[in-house]
């Protein structure tokens, strides 16, 4: 291996608002690089509601004793200092997902046209949790592209434990079959303001960095596979609940009403409702969900829920 990191994420970075001017330009970049950074996608005020939910949360967890709640990752058995926590859908996560999707739905629909979430979760980690061996989440050999995105819920300077990526190493085959080493030279340290995010694709190779602060570092994220069979090598860290019923698909905009306003009556029974809050419709079809079968009567369907998920069972489970 050679030097360490010394290449600025600001390369790969672009504003919020190229999102929806520029998504297929986006979408472009992060094929070819596996990872792409958005500055200030999720307002602070949101992302520190999440954070706060996120501590209390993880307390009530680690304090039961049930792993459950929690993802198998490196480091969780081994120093107690880096927990992987399964999220639920609570209020804060909804708001939080709401913006980032219909941030994301043009980049994301660039990339396919439909997906499903497979990851729900936030990567905590302490002062003196040591790092990860670099790694992929899913197999460049057997596994589809997964997009992950982190979203940080406090500012993340180097000494906090940001990730660390190595661009392009999503479609180095030699690198994956461990023929030859990762050049750090080319490595990415994912330094972050609140409320900013990178999405990565779950090929890349990456790693956390050494907590050298005295402070958490809270990561939330999602993530968003092709609706197939699960990865093998990633820890789909996602609540039982809701596996395999979360999904998201472009619809013709006529539909939209119907189909987003279902959300209500589905969602409400498995994770408490949305508060009878509705919300505006956009000039654009979002990414709404596809559930065969499943019937849409006019009561469940008073609500618009624009870039959302729904799930893909009828709703009587």
């Amino acid at each position: 291996m050679s030097a360490v990191a010394t290449s600025s994420l600001d390369g790969f970075s672009v504003d919020a608002a190229a999102l929806v001017d520029n998504p297929r330009q986006v979408a472009g970049a992060f094929r070819r690089d596996g990872l792409v950074k958005v500055k200030r996608i999720l307002p602070a005020d949101v992302a520190e509601a999440v954070c706060k939910r996120v501590h209390e949360e993880l307390a009530s967890r680690r304090a039961e004793g049930d792993s459950t709640y929690f993802g198998d990752v490196y480091g969780y058995e081994d120093t107690g200092q880096r927990w992987d926590l399964k999220l639920r859908l609570s209020s804060e996560v909804k708001d939080a997902l709401r913006i980032l999707l219909e941030s994301l739905q043009g980049v994301l629909e660039s990339l396919r046209p439909s997906w499903q979430l497979t990851e729900l979760a936030a990567m905590c980690t302490f002062p003196a949790d040591p790092g990860q061996p670099v790694h992929a989440d899913t197999s460049h050999v057997y596994d589809q592209q997964v997009v992950t995105v982190f979203v940080a819920l406090h500012d993340i300077p180097a000494e906090r434990g940001p990730t660390k990526m190595y661009p392009r190493s999503h479609l180095d085959g030699e690198l994956h079959l461990g023929l030859k080493e990762v050049d750090e030279s080319c490595a990415v340290l994912c330094t972050m303001e609140c409320g900013d995010c990178v999405l990565m694709d779950s090929r890349l190779l990456h790693c956390g960095t050494a907590n050298k602060s005295d402070l958490h570092r809270f990561l939330f994220y999602s993530s968003w596979m092709p609706p197939a069979r699960r990865s093998r090598g990633s820890t789909n860290t996602l609540l039982p609940e809701y596996e395999d019923r979360l999904i998201l698909v472009q619809e013709e905009l006529q539909l939209h009403t119907q189909i987003c306003g279902a959300i209500e009556g589905i969602l409400s029974s498995a994770t408490g409702g949305f508060g009878g809050k509705t919300f505006p419709k956009r000039s654009e079809p979002p990414l709404a969900a596809s559930v065969p079968g499943a019937a849409l009567t006019p009561a469940m369907a008073h609500m618009d829920f624009d870039g959302c998920l729904r799930p893909k069972c009828p709703p009587d489970w």
